[in-house]
């Protein structure tokens, strides 16, 4: 498996989808911070400590990161089949299941990822704006929303992964399934107990984001662990496929 993750690592400094990325989350950082000099009263909404770092965390969730990380996941998990050296592959032989569950795990990570640069870049320009204001505990507090909410994401995600691998098809098509996903779970956040129902808004809950309840949580919790039971299903299909 350690092969498997490395081989998947290196593919990756190939692929032009990392500056995709990259200015994806930029463009993302950068528009926050100008949404953030529109004033209520007399004060700017970024002169407050805390919400430059939420902002970012919720925008990129509803708007941004779901799309790219589908896409992300999905091209890995298409890239052998469409680059046709999935039969080269098979005369090594190669284990089927292990190299697909090793490109779940990068994407994973891959999540992770993405929600810990812009952990670090959103408190970055917190710290340079309310220095006096920073202290360890909401540091720590904010570092697990964001955290939380990268395998979160990863976890509803998921299916749609699993789907691109199955049909087979472009993996350009995850990035237009998860961004109507995604966005689609504006008109739950408000609503308390449906929220948790619906996999997006339930990341903010599982994240720490929210202050709910314990049964909304609960209620995340068995969604996302359904979003991935569902992915496994899919992905055991994809893998017998392959054989």
């Amino acid at each position: 498996m350690k092969t498997l993750l490395l081989a998947e690592y290196k593919k990756l400094h190939r692929s032009k989808l990392i500056f995709l990325l990259m200015f994806a989350l930029i463009m993302t950082l950068g528009i926050v911070f100008l949404q953030g000099q529109f004033s209520f009263g007399d004060k700017k909404y970024i002169d407050t400590f805390g919400w430059y770092i939420l902002q970012v965390q919720s925008l990129t969730t509803y708007y941004v990161s779901p799309s790219l990380i589908a896409l992300f996941g999905g091209y890995i998990i298409c890239r052998e089949e469409q680059e046709d050296v999935l039969k080269s592959l098979k005369i090594i032989p190669i284990d089927e299941s292990n190299m697909i569950t090793a490109k779940m795990i990068i994407t994973l990570l891959g999540s992770i990822f993405v929600y810990l640069i812009l952990f670090m870049i959103s408190l970055i320009i917190e710290a340079v704006l309310h220095l006096n204001a920073v202290n360890m505990s909401e540091v720590v507090h904010y570092f697990t929303v964001y955290v939380l909410t990268g395998i979160s994401v990863f976890m509803v995600i998921s299916p749609i992964i699993a789907l691109v691998g199955l049909v087979k098809k472009s993996y350009w098509i995850a990035l237009i399934v998860a961004g109507i996903y995604s966005f689609l779970g504006i008109f739950f956040a408000s609503k308390e107990v449906v929220r948790a129902i619906y996999p997006i808004s339930s990341v903010f809950i599982l994240s720490g984001a929210y202050k709910t309840s314990i049964v909304e949580i609960l209620i995340s919790i068995i969604v996302n662990m359904v979003c991935c039971l569902v992915a496994y299903k899919i992905l055991k299909i994809v893998s017998n496929d392959k054989k």
